[in-house]
C-alpha cells in the first residue's frame, strides 16, 4: 500500500488540498435517514468528500437515498445514449458497494441545466425533502468559490433555498393537500472540489476507518465508464519504464487491472492525507452546518449551558 500511496502522490503533482486542520473531529449526528444530493452519478465517490461519510453513517445504522438530479448523458466516450444507460447501471452498483438502497433519478440535461428554470427544480428538490424527511443531507457547498462545473452550482444553490424552504406551509402548499409533512432538515455536509479555484473552508473532519476507505474505493472505480481507462496504467507504467522504475504492486496485473488498483489509492492517499492533518489514520473534511447555526445565541448558550441527564 505504500508503494502506491506514493505513486499517487506522485501522479497527483499541483494537486490542491484545504488548508492542514487539525480540524474538530465529528461524530455523525443523531438520526436515520440521510439523503445525498448531486448532480451526477459519480459525485459521491469523488475524493473530496462523501463516499468515506456515506460508508460511515450506513455503518452507523442510518438509511440512505441518492438523488442523481442529471442523466449524466455527455459522462463518458460511448453516445449520449449508451452513457445514460451505462452510467445509471454503474451508480446502481457503486451506491450499494457503500450500501445505499435507491438512486432516485431526476434525469435532467447533463450539462444543460442553465436552461431549467431555478423554480421548478428548488420544487422537485423540496418535495423530496418532505417526501423522504431525512436526517442529514450530503451535497456540494451552495457558497463554495468559484466552482466552475454549471450542474454544481445550479443543484447546490437550489438545494440550499430548498432547505431554507422546506418547513414552509406557504411553500408549495400543493405537496401538504396531497399528504406530504412540512420538514426542516437538522443536519447538513457540503464539500467542493478543491482541484481547482478556491475551493471551501471545512470546518469539520469525520474519522474513517480503513474499511470504509475501502468501501469509498470500490464505489469511486465503479464507475468504470469515466474511471477506468487502462491506457491510462499502460502509459504510466511506459513513463516509469523509460525512467528505469517501477512498481511492483502492479507487476502481473493486466492494464485494466492496474488502472484499477491506481484509482483505489487515490482514494487512500487523500483519506489518509486528510486523517493525518486531523490527527486520525482516515478521514473526510466537509463544512458542517448544525442544528441550531441559523440561530447563533441559541447555539452559544445551548454549549455553554446544557448538560447530559
Amino acid at each position: 500500500m505504500a508503494h502506491g500511496l506514493r505513486l499517487v502522490a506522485a501522479c497527483l503533482v499541483g494537486f490542491v488540498a484545504p488548508a492542514a486542520g487539525p480540524l474538530p473531529l465529528l461524530d455523525p449526528p443523531p438520526g436515520k435517514t440521510f439523503l445525498a444530493v448531486l448532480p451526477h452519478h459519480d459525485d459521491h465517490t469523488h475524493e473530496y468528500g462523501f463516499g468515506g461519510l456515506i460508508a460511515r453513517l450506513i455503518d452507523e445504522g442510518y438509511r440512505g437515498y441518492y438523488v442523481r438530479v442529471t442523466n449524466d448523458e455527455k459522462d463518458g466516450s460511448a453516445g449520449w445514449g449508451e452513457n445514460d444507460l451505462v452510467n445509471e447501471r454503474e451508480t446502481q452498483e457503486a451506491v450499494r458497494a457503500l450500501g445505499i438502497e435507491e438512486v432516485i433519478s431526476l434525469n435532467w440535461r447533463n450539462d444543460h441545466m442553465d436552461s431549467i428554470p431555478h423554480h421548478d427544480l428548488r420544487a422537485q428538490l423540496i418535495l423530496l425533502l418532505r417526501r423522504y424527511r431525512p436526517d442529514v443531507v450530503l451535497s456540494y457547498d451552495p457558497w463554495g468559490h468559484y466552482d466552475r462545473n454549471p450542474d454544481h452550482r445550479k443543484v447546490s444553490r437550489a438545494l440550499a433555498d430548498a432547505l431554507a424552504l422546506s418547513g414552509f406551509a406557504n411553500v408549495h402548499p400543493e405537496h401538504l393537500a396531497a399528504g406530504w409533512k412540512l420538514h426542516r432538515v437538522p443536519f447538513v455536509f457540503y464539500a467542493q472540489r478543491f482541484d481547482y479555484g478556491k475551493g471551501h473552508e471545512p470546518n469539520v473532519a469525520v474519522a474513517l476507518t480503513e474499511k470504509q476507505v475501502a468501501r469509498k474505493a470500490r464505489a469511486y472505480w465503479l464507475h468504470r465508464n469515466v474511471r477506468v481507462h487502462p491506457e491510462s496504467a499502460r502509459a504510466l507504467r511506459a513513463a516509469l519504464d523509460a525512467r528505469g522504475l517501477r512498481v511492483p504492486e502492479l507487476e502481473g496485473l493486466s492494464d485494466e487491472e492496474a488502472t484499477i488498483r491506481i484509482q483505489e489509492w487515490r482514494m487512500y492517499w487523500i483519506s489518509a492525507r486528510h486523517g493525518r492533518e486531523n490527527g486520525v489514520p482516515f478521514a473526510e473534511v466537509f463544512y458542517f452546518v448544525g442544528e441550531w447555526d441559523h440561530l447563533p445565541g441559541l447555539k452559544d448558550y445551548l454549549r455553554e449551558n446544557v448538560r447530559p441527564k
